[in-house]
Formats: structure tokens, C-alpha cells, sequence
């Protein structure tokens, strides 16, 4: 079967199209023939050995994200079939096999059933980025409505997401963007979009809010914002970072927290699909909020397998608005 490979840690010129044996099921696995796989930050982030902590050891095969059909089942598997439809995360450990191939094994509990009316490309672009937002609105802090929320990179996978469900749940949202999308945050429900090339979102956002600051930011932007978010968090209110587009924010004194009352919270999906049950009603509520039209996903790029490190670059210059994703055709 065909697979892409971190050679080495560095830029997507590491990233290589090679053969591997087909694998078997262990007892509690299932095998998936892949038709399609997400891109995301995070298959990124493990290429330049930035994350998990410690590295993945290479080579490896990256990719959290994916869907496709059950082709074998081991031994002691009970939920699954051959020939059911799935969706899947894998994470982030060594010696795991991931999304970027034909064929994988994943532990049945990581697995998802897929509904007939989600397709394998909906539901690429949105297993991991729809159960992140589901988890970061409903429980980190809860949203209200007319609690304001600012979401950075509001035009791309994550953000397009963010957007709609915190307006969904009565939200006042600010969206920060590039010139070339603040169109497009807009027709996505944003109250406020702050083009983040022309103007200090800071300032922009105390502006929107008369002085009172954000409840809620959220933040996989890293380096470049966190320092900002800090300055434009309301009192008692919340900071999310989850992403390092940018980079590793500079450390925070977190005395520093005790002004105005406020707190950052460090998020990982992976914490929040623990358990087989939790993992499966995130991603049943993603799938019903696409059923009932308020969630809209956005593919914004399609790539063969063998052109992964295009879409991890086109990723990577920003130039998405939306989801990228690999279609893979499966050996057999």
C-alpha cells in the first residue's frame, strides 16, 4: 500500500510517497481503507518535531484525521463491520500509524460510525475541527447569549466552525482575518471582523466592546496574538490556545493572571475523546449540526496522496479559506 512518510524533521520536502506492507488487525482493531484525510496544523507541528513533547520518532506517518470504509476487523471487535462507513482520530503517540495512507489500523474505539448523508469528504474536514469547537464552546466555558467571543484565523478550518456555532449559541463574535477574507468571515455570522494585516485587533476589539474587553478568546494562532489576547480579555474572562501556528507564545507570568481575574486554558482534543462514548456524542452532535444547515463545512483544497506536501504548504501560507483534504484511493 502506498503511504506518506516523515523522512526527517523540517519543511514538507521531508514528506515522501512510499511503499508498506498492508497491515492486520490486532484483536480490539479494525482496518479502514481510506478515502479521504484531513490536514491540519497539528500533522504540521509533528513534521518540524515541534509536537508532541517528546518528538515523534521518524519516520512516521502523519495525519490525525480520516474516513473511509472498515475492510477487517479483529477478534474481540463488537461495534464495527465490514463495510461500514467511520470516521476516526488518531493520536498524537509513537509507534501509531495515521491518516496519510491507503490502509490503517486504529484501536475500534477511536472509531466513529459515519451517517449515509456525511460523506467521507465532510467528514475529513470535520471530525477533529467539529469536536474541537464542540468541546471549546460547551464546556471550557460554556457560551451564553451575548457573551462576546473572539476567534483568530475565523476564515480558516477551525475558525469557519468557531464562528457559526458560537453565533448558534446566541454569541457576539469577533473575527480576526486577512484583507482577502473578511468577506468571508462576515457572510459566515461575525458581528465585528478585524483584518488583523491593516488593523491592532487590540485596539479594534476594545473599540467594538467600549472598553470592556472579550469573555472569551480563542487562540490557535500562538506567538504572534497571545500577548494581545491578554491585553484585550475582559475581567474574569477566558483565553483558549490551542495551536502554534505562529509558534510557542512567550511565557506568561501567571501572577501576572491575578489582575482582572483572568485565566488561560492550554486545550487538546485527545483530552476530550478519552472515553469511546464522549468521543462518539462530539461527533454526533457535529453531524447533526451539519444535518440541520447551521454548520456549513468549506473544502477549500483537494489533494492526492502523492501531493501532501502541497497541501500541507498551501496550509501553511494561509491562503485556505476552509478545510484542505487528501483524497486517497484505496488499494482494494
Amino acid at each position: 500500500m502506498k503511504v506518506i512518510e516523515v523522512t526527517a524533521y523540517g519543511e514538507s520536502d521531508v514528506l515522501a510517497l512510499v511503499d508498506r506492507p498492508e497491515p492486520t488487525p490486532a484483536s480490539d482493531q479494525v482496518i479502514i481503507a481510506n478515502h479521504y484525510a484531513g490536514v491540519n496544523f497539528i500533522d504540521i507541528a509533528m513534521r518540524r518535531g515541534w509536537y508532541p513533547f517528546p518528538a515523534v520518532p521518524t519516520p512516521f506517518v502523519p495525519g490525525t484525521e480520516g474516513a473511509g470504509m472498515v475492510l477487517a476487523i479483529g477478534s474481540s471487535v463488537g461495534d464495527f463491520k465490514v463495510g461500514d462507513r467511520v470516521a476516526y482520530m488518531q493520536n498524537e503517540s509513537a509507534g501509531l500509524e495515521r491518516a496519510y495512507s491507503e490502509l490503517i489500523a486504529i484501536e475500534a474505539d477511536k472509531v466513529v460510525p459515519l451517517p449515509d448523508d456525511i460523506s467521507f469528504e465532510t467528514a475529513a474536514a470535520m471530525t477533529a475541527q467539529g469536536m474541537t469547537t464542540h468541546y471549546m464552546l460547551n464546556e471550557i466555558r460554556p457560551v451564553q447569549p451575548d457573551m462576546t467571543v473572539l476567534v483568530h484565523a475565523a476564515a480558516g478550518g477551525m475558525g469557519r466552525n468557531l464562528v457559526q456555532w458560537a453565533k448558534h449559541l446566541g454569541a457576539i463574535v469577533i473575527g480576526t482575518c486577512s484583507t482577502s477574507k473578511v468577506d468571508v468571515v462576515k457572510r459566515l455570522g461575525a458581528d465585528c471582523v478585524i483584518d488583523y494585516t491593516r488593523d491592532d485587533f487590540v485596539a479594534a476589539g476594545r473599540d467594538f466592546t467600549n472598553g470592556r474587553g472579550v469573555d472569551l478568546i480563542i487562540d490557535g494562532i500562538g506567538k504572534t496574538t497571545l500577548a494581545g489576547d491578554l491585553e484585550l480579555v475582559a475581567t474574569r474572562g477566558n483565553i483558549v490556545t490551542y495551536g502554534l501556528v505562529s509558534g510557542e507564545a512567550d511565557p506568561v507570568n501567571v501572577h501576572h493572571l491575578i489582575h482582572k481575574s483572568r485565566a488561560i486554558h492550554g486545550c487538546d482534543l485527545f483530552d476530550y475523546i478519552v472515553d469511546p462514548k464522549e468521543r462518539r456524542m462530539r461527533a454526533a452532535a457535529v453531524w447533526q449540526a451539519i444535518r440541520e444547515g447551521w454548520l456549513t463545512p468549506q473544502i477549500s483544497g483537494v489533494y492526492s496522496l502523492g501531493d501532501a506536501a502541497a497541501a500541507q504548504d498551501q496550509l501553511i501560507d494561509r491562503s485556505n479559506v476552509g478545510k484542505i483534504v487528501i483524497k486517497i484511493k484505496p488499494p482494494r
